[in-house]
């Protein structure tokens, strides 16, 4: 079952080498996933903006990042983790 948004759109960041943390739901039960600091780094490169504005990045790109963490918890994983190879694809 896809993962819902957290309707308050909260993050939290936990490290500046390990990433930021945001909830998503599955009915009623609150998932904690996790997006890479890399993966937000390498995007607002590709991006072409500021790197060190990694809170931008992430809300410039924060229903990717969703969708992404949402087909990780389909695909088995409790926790879903973003990384770089799936938010910035090598083309």
């Amino acid at each position: 079952m896809p993962l819902r948004h957290d309707p308050s759109q909260e993050m939290t960041v936990v490290d500046p080498r390990s990433g930021i943390s945001f909830a998503m739901f599955d009915g009623p039960k609150r998932v904690i996933c996790k997006v890479d600091w890399d993966a937000l780094v390498d995007r607002a490169t590709v991006d072409g903006v500021d790197e060190t504005d990694i809170s931008a990045t992430y809300d410039r790109h924060r229903e990717a990042i969703q969708a992404i963490a949402s087909r990780n918890y389909d695909a088995g994983q409790a926790s879903p983790i973003v990384t770089t190879y799936q938010l910035t694809p090598l083309s």
